[in-house]
């Protein structure tokens, strides 16, 4: 199982992208606390995740641990 990254490993890896959170925020039209709660793995917006690893050039799932199907996040949904 693929270990995901920690918040200061993707903090680096935008700087080395020349992104910044508010440029993320703005791309994503969310307020930049949310970006950093994202990046702090205190919140999750799949949108914002996927973006973040786009512009770091890696698969969403090599820098969080990712359910799935994250469109199906409760409790009763089925488990296949």
């Amino acid at each position: 199982m693929n270990k995901p990254m920690t918040p200061i490993q993707i903090k680096h890896a935008l700087a080395k992208a020349g992104i910044t959170q508010v440029q993320i925020a703005d791309d994503c039209d969310v307020s930049k606390s949310f970006v950093s709660q994202i990046i702090n793995n205190t919140a999750k917006g799949h949108s914002v995740r996927c973006h973040i690893a786009k512009v770091i050039n890696l698969p969403v799932n090599k820098v969080w641990k990712i359910k799935p199907n994250p469109s199906k996040a409760g409790p009763w949904q089925k488990r296949t």
